[in-house]
């Protein structure tokens, strides 16, 4: 682990006094689907900048191979244009990379930087024209874009996130945005800046009119819901569950994000289930408990699904018609893995099955691409990859962000539509 001796102290007195997941959390079934390993084909042009030759686990039927390594410095979410062009927000290097595969080979043509000079670019979002990017404090508005799809105007759309926030800075700096176009709503999601604490204008998801005003807390106790999409008219989210807790506490949620809605953050989780207070100091840090506090927690219900605790989910997408009938119905999940657990969990995605398209509960969550972690190991030198973007076409095709690490995009396809 990074911090060496001293952490494995702090798990081991933890692990002595921390819960054992209670018999009465209901976790999401976990289904089996037989995966098999290929190789990761890496184009010539790419062979440079992603290394030695991979290997992952996919569904059968399917292939995996890199769409795109170069010019990527901690990749994270995905998004495309009107005109189709894969887009991907370059985090370090503050740049929205466009990565146009014109001819549908699997292979993008060229990395095109279509805007630049963000400060922690994490996501972006393309809505009635322009391309909005979601940085730590605040929304870019990107318009007049060149015949090379480069955007030559930035104007800012939302300043100041967080503002009136005890914390502004700190940890959990990525931001999420939505566009509802019915509703002609925005939504904005915003990561605590602790572990656990109590705090304002943080660990919350935002509404904002789709102009920019009307700005409102939308949903709280969101320790750090990185991934969000529009499904059905519904928003969802997944979330970044506390540390500190053991290995199993407390589960990751996906769920419908409700107007008004509390979901557990700094006191609780699951269904309204209290953490243990003396696990360690900053779980003390919050006593006592307020009649205020209670009633939050009795707002709480059963989220749609509740998975292994520590898989950091990044990225949601809901499928589409063009995958096989077990992966329709329900949405793909990026795992970026964990750090705060005795045995390593996460580093892959995940597909979470719903009975029918318009269903609010997950029926299984079953593994799609494995092997970014070897197996029968549990150190962070085994692991070359930690998904966090996540992108789908009409052609099922799934397109797969590795941060960090790799820092590449792979793209998994079926057999009979790939082409070279």
């Amino acid at each position: 682990m990074r911090h060496g001796a001293s952490i494995v102290l702090l798990m081991f007195v933890f692990k002595c006094i921390a819960q054992t997941l209670p018999a009465d959390v209901h976790m999401t079934a976990v289904k089996k689907t037989d995966l098999v390993q290929v190789d990761v084909l890496v184009p010539e042009q790419f062979k440079n900048a992603f290394g030695q030759s991979r290997m992952l686990k996919v569904p059968a039927g399917y292939t995996a191979k890199v769409f795109y390594a170069g010019r990527l410095s901690k990749p994270r979410f995905f998004d495309w244009s009107p005109d189709s062009v894969l887009h991907v927000a370059n985090k370090i290097s503050g740049e929205i990379i466009a990565l146009p595969d014109r001819n549908h080979t699997g292979t993008a043509d060229t990395a095109i930087v279509a805007a630049s000079g963000f400060h922690l670019s994490h996501d972006l979002a393309f809505y009635n024209g322009a391309m909005y990017v979601a940085e730590e404090r605040r929304v870019i508005k990107c318009t007049g874009p060149d015949a090379g799809g480069v955007y030559r105007s930035k104007t800012v759309f939302i300043d100041n996130i967080m503002e009136g926030a005890r914390q502004p800075g700190g940890g959990h700096d990525t931001r999420t945005i939505v566009f509802d176009p019915k509703k002609k709503k925005m939504y904005l999601s915003i990561g605590s800046s602790c572990n656990v604490c109590r705090e304002e204008y943080r660990a919350l998801i935002e509404e904002y009119n789709d102009d920019g005003s009307g700005r409102r807390p939308y949903a709280t106790g969101t320790r750090n819901p990185v991934g969000m999409t529009l499904h059905n008219g519904r928003l969802w989210a997944v979330n970044n569950g506390s540390d500190w807790q053991g290995d199993d506490i407390p589960p990751e949620w996906m769920d419908v994000v409700r107007d008004g809605g509390f979901y557990g953050h700094p006191f609780a989780y699951a269904g309204g289930l209290y953490f243990n207070f003396n696990a360690h100091k900053e779980y003390q840090d919050l006593l006592p408990i307020t009649g205020e506090d209670s009633a939050r927690v009795r707002s709480m219900v059963q989220p749609a699904a509740l998975v292994q605790a520590h898989s950091a989910p990044m990225a949601i997408v809901f499928s589409n018609s063009s995958f096989p009938e077990q992966f329709q119905n329900g949405a793909f999940v990026a795992y970026r893995g964990s750090w705060n657990r005795s045995m390593r969990t996460g580093y892959k995605v995940v597909f979470m099955k719903f009975q029918h398209d318009g269903d609010t509960t997950v029926q299984y969550v079953t593994d799609v691409v494995t092997g970014f972690q070897k197996e029968g190991t549990n150190s962070y030198a085994d692991i070359w990859g930690r998904p966090v973007g996540l992108a789908i076409d009409l052609r099922g095709n799934l397109y797969i962000g590795s941060d960090d690490i790799t820092q590449c995009i792979i793209i998994v396809s079926p057999l009979s539509r790939r082409k070279e």
